[in-house]
This record gives C-alpha cells, structure tokens and sequence, in this order.
C-alpha cells in the first residue's frame, strides 16, 4: 500500500501534521527536490508540494520523474503572507458593488 507526504513550509506543516500527513519542511525548491530524491526510494504514491516551492523545478522535476508512475506529485496553493484587512476588503467590496471608492473610519 502506497503512503502519502507532504512538502511544505514550516508554517503549514503543522496543520498537515494535525491531520496525521507525513511531512517534509523545506525552505526552497532545491530542498523540495532533494526531498523529492529520498521519497522517490521509499513507498509513496502521492507527494503533495506547496507550489511555490516547485517554482524553477520544471526541468529537473521531469528528468527526477522520467520513466516513474509514482509518486504522483500533486501541487497545491500555498498560503499567503499578507492578508488583506478586514477595513480594506469591505472597501474593495463597496467599490465593485457601487463604482465608488468609500473610506471607512
């Protein structure tokens, strides 16, 4: 039977280890390959990655991948940074429902 893991960053791998994942932290997207390297060797048949650690592997991805099945490599969005605020989303909606910009005090 195939398992599954997780490659992420530090900030949502908590939440992937909450729900009893398998996860890999990495920092950039040559540590997301190397991780990519050691599962490859052991039993996964699905390995979803955070996609902005996937940025610039295209390439080395499908040479890593050439002639393989599994794991199947399944991106997923990653969390953003800056959350808009609460103040600046009801303003952003008033402008696309009424046309006009409207400040909130």
């Amino acid at each position: 039977m195939y398992r599954v893991a997780v490659i992420t960053d530090a900030e949502t791998a908590t939440g992937f280890r909450l729900a009893g994942v398998e996860v890999r932290e990495a920092v950039s997207p040559e540590q997301t390959l190397e991780h990519l390297k050691t599962l490859l060797t052991l039993d996964y048949g699905l390995v979803a990655v955070n996609e902005d650690l996937l940025k610039g592997l295209d390439e080395a991805l499908d040479r890593v991948m050439r002639g393989r099945d599994t794991p199947i490599i399944v991106p997923f969005p990653a969390p953003k940074a800056q959350l808009e605020s609460g103040e600046n989303y009801i303003a952003r909606l008033v402008k696309e429902h009424i046309g006009f910009y409207v400040k909130l005090r």
